[in-house]
């Protein structure tokens, strides 16, 4: 009976993994690719059915467009709500804060620095692409000195008419009022519960929460539709070898952050032993691999904390924050996804480009939900830094399943590095801060 009930669990756990919806989208990849290199290799990318049967995955993408922007713009609200209301010290509020936003910055100026010179060296122009790109996004702004580049951007991210701004899809000034707004709202009533505006925005937020996940869910049909439009109409060996450089440029740019900047963090602000903290933090990164998320991957990643050592009440405040605000893989993301696409469409990706890019980035990263696929967030980068966004974003969601596992294992690996400093220098306070709020609540 015993080997009965182990094959029967065996049986359902190759049935979870082959139904998994990265499966499905795997599928969807395969599917969508090969039929459309069939066609390319046949000659029969002028017919009628190929714009139908590139329709669902169209449609899918201004579907997700329309979703993403109000995800990320509450999200920043939440995110900024959030911070003002860390317990404690403002010192303590400042160092955990600041420690993450300057891991982040630090892993932007990395993949920029990777980025642009590698992507644009070894990535050539696809023809179709780059004949579509060039009749809209070919723009004398590249030609601006850093000066007045840097000048440039400050001018547009000040609002000036927010509604009219995100009418016109200038979507850096709308993200920077929904921060002003986050600093700025009232939070709590006399008797210390949510005001009227942040439960209305939490409802708000779980409705479009639900409509994306269950686009999401929509994730293998649109995924393939996609594809499929790219690969009938790119040269396929073209689009893989930029692929390849794509994915090992981003890998580049993420050793450097995993095997330099944390371990520098362990050492110098934790006074910890890279290899021995690694060592126990494995089990969170496989988490990480298997789930793509931050959030669901957090019960494991507090478990590694416990296996370094780390004080509950300093896990429990910096792994919850970590993995809402901390999305260092995700930044890096979003910068080689823009400066992959605008190099296959032929889009110069000068010192503007550079600026909206990592500045968009890096307030994107922050608002970036903490659940699978969060990755279309890139769409409002792509947006904000003037990249097109067509079939050609297609060739970026074929390997979306893997670079977001990755992403998630750097985000789940920074949070564990920024909370050793944190109980390095905080934790004793910490822990009498919760102290004191236990003998309150008991009075």
């Amino acid at each position: 009976m015993a080997a009965i009930a182990e094959q029967e669990t065996k049986g359902n756990a190759w049935i979870n993994a082959l139904t998994a919806p990265a499966s499905l989208v795997l599928y969807g990849v395969i599917v969508g690719g090969g039929i459309g290199a069939i066609f390319a290799a046949n000659d029969l990318s002028d017919e009628w059915y190929i714009d139908c049967l590139a329709l669902p995955g169209s449609l899918w993408m201004q579907v997700l467009q329309c979703l993403v922007l109000p995800m990320v713009i509450i999200s920043m609200i939440q995110s900024m709500v959030s911070l003002r209301q860390l317990p404690g010290s403002r010192t303590l509020a400042f160092a955990l804060v600041g420690l993450y936003m300057t891991t982040t910055v630090i892993a932007l100026m990395e993949a920029l620095v990777i980025a642009v010179p590698y992507i644009g060296n070894l990535v050539e122009a696809l023809p179709a692409s780059s004949i579509e790109a060039s009749e809209d996004y070919t723009s004398t702004v590249e030609d601006m000195t850093f000066i007045d580049a840097l000048l440039g951007v400050f001018e547009g991210m000040t609002p000036e008419n927010v509604i009219n701004d995100a009418a016109q899809s200038d979507l850096l000034p709308v993200i920077i009022t929904a921060v002003v707004f986050g600093i700025c709202i009232k939070d709590k009533q006399e008797d210390g519960s949510p005001t009227v505006t942040l439960q209305l925005l939490s409802q708000v937020n779980d409705v479009v929460t639900t409509a994306l996940m269950a686009v999401m869910k929509l994730a293998p049909i649109g995924v393939a539709s996609i594809v499929f439009s790219a690969a009938v109409s790119v040269d396929i060996e073209q689009a893989g070898k930029a692929l390849v450089f794509y994915l090992t440029g981003l890998w580049i740019a993420m050793a450097c952050q995993v095997f330099i900047v944390y371990p520098l963090l362990l050492v110098v602000g934790g006074g910890r032993n890279p290899f021995s903290y690694y060592k126990n933090c494995i089990p969170a990164l496989a988490m990480a691999l298997g789930m793509s998320s931050s959030l669901a991957t957090l019960p494991t990643t507090k478990k590694c904390a416990d296996k370094n050592g780390i004080r509950a009440e300093v896990r429990d405040l910096a792994l919850s924050l970590g993995a809402t605000i901390n999305m260092d893989g995700a930044g890096m993301g979003f910068i080689f996804q823009s400066v992959w696409l605008s190099a296959i469409q032929g889009v110069e990706f000068g010192i503007s480009k550079v600026l909206l890019t990592g500045i968009a980035a890096f307030v994107c990263s922050v608002g970036t939900s903490p659940i699978p696929s969060s990755g279309a967030v890139a769409l409002v980068v792509l947006k904000i830094a003037g990249v097109p966004i067509n079939s050609t974003f297609g060739l970026v969601m074929a390997v979306e399943f893997i670079s977001d596992r990755s992403r998630t294992m750097v985000n789940v690996l920074g949070d564990l590095s920024v909370v050793a400093v944190i109980d390095k220098h905080f934790g004793q306070s910490i822990v009498e801060m919760e102290a004191e709020k236990k003998k309150i609540g008991q009075v």
